[in-house]
């Protein structure tokens, strides 16, 4: 991947480009103390069809750290819209990947390039109210919003949120979480609170949007996905990987692969 950075909010972030520029473009967005490394899986299946842009999001991996109070949707539509100008980017399909789906659904409407979107490992949600009914809240999930972190609180959000099958990416993933600035938790708490009505602004969405969920995810209830509304979800239906949890992009590349290929395709 070709890489490169701009400022936003004074922070380096880094972007990283894969694929031909003549070919539609993806703007691809990883999850809460992850980074952009951990797409690669399902990009390499798709970047011969596709224009790819990802970013490590503030405070990971090659990106310097916003402050908490940074943590807003119009200045993560500011972060977006910024990385798409770079590469001169007017149209553009968007996938976010856990704590990535809901930024990206908290600002999209503020995105005018995007023009579909894919959301998988995260709800779609009316408020903060919904938080209970949409994810399986417990004491391990809530550490990936809490700032400083143990050792043995990163090993408890892995076996409590995670738990890849073999443990493959044990190492790689904790050392992510390890590395990830503790005020990017801290902001997504502060966000969190500020929670809109993501429901309205799909409802109100002129594109179409997909949902995928792993089914034996450990964060996200398919009970309450399955009981949303929505006016252009994409087949109408929830789009379920088998025998796959939370971590899909690892653990399921090529089955999430194919779908966004195939939703991206059609829409």
């Amino acid at each position: 991947m070709r890489t490169t950075s701009i400022v936003v909010l004074g922070k380096k972030i880094s972007l990283f480009e894969s694929g031909d520029s003549g070919n539609p473009v993806v703007l691809m967005i990883h999850g809460n103390s992850s980074h952009s490394g951990f797409l690669g899986p399902v990009i390499t299946l798709i970047e011969t069809k596709y224009h790819i842009i990802t970013l490590d999001l503030p405070g990971h991996n090659l990106s310097e750290a916003w402050k908490k109070t940074d943590f807003t949707r119009e200045n993560f539509a500011l972060l977006f819209n910024a990385a798409l100008s770079h590469f001169k980017i007017t149209e553009a399909h968007a996938f976010g990947f856990s704590m990535g789906g809901y930024f990206l659904l908290e600002c999209f409407d503020l995105v005018p390039a995007i023009k579909t979107l894919a959301v998988a490992g995260n709800p779609v949600l009316s408020s903060m109210e919904d938080f209970p009914k949409a994810y399986y809240f417990n004491d391990d999930s809530a550490l990936f919003l809490q700032g400083v972190l143990s050792d043995d609180e990163i090993e408890r959000i892995y076996n409590g949120t995670i738990r890849l099958r073999g443990d493959y990416l044990k190492a790689e993933i904790m050392e992510s979480i390890r590395n990830t600035s503790p005020s990017f938790r801290d902001g997504c708490m502060l966000l969190a609170q500020q929670t809109g009505d993501e429901i309205s602004r799909v409802n109100n969405f002129s594109g179409s949007i997909a949902i995928i969920h792993a089914a034996d995810d450990l964060v996200i209830q398919k009970e309450y996905l399955e009981k949303l509304k929505l006016r252009n979800l994409w087949e109408q239906k929830i789009q379920v990987i088998p025998d796959c949890g939370h971590f899909m992009i690892g653990e399921k590349p090529g089955e999430l692969a194919s779908l966004l290929d195939r939703f991206f395709a059609e829409n």
